[in-house]
This record gives structure tokens, C-alpha cells and sequence, in this order.
């Protein structure tokens, strides 16, 4: 799975235990853990 600039990617869920979350990415849920996400560089603003 890839991600090209400019993809909306927003937060819907943290597991009771703080990893994995869950992001919505295009219409689909993924699940990544925080070891995964911290490759992930994204900047905040309003999709």
C-alpha cells in the first residue's frame, strides 16, 4: 500500500491498549501500529 501527497488521512480509532489505530485512507480503514506509523510523515490541515 502507498500513499501519494495530498491523501486525506484521519484517525478513527485507538485500540484500549494504545496500539494499533485505526485510519481512514480513500474510503478504506487500515489498522497500523505505532512502529508502522512512525515512518508515515503527515502535516494537519482540513481535508
Amino acid at each position: 500500500m502507498g500513499l501519494i501527497q495530498g491523501t486525506c488521512v484521519e484517525c478513527v480509532g485507538i485500540s484500549p491498549l494504545g496500539d494499533p489505530a485505526a485510519y481512514l485512507v480513500r474510503g478504506a480503514v487500515i489498522a497500523l501500529r505505532k512502529e508502522d506509523s512512525n515512518c508515515v510523515l503527515v502535516r494537519s490541515y482540513e481535508c
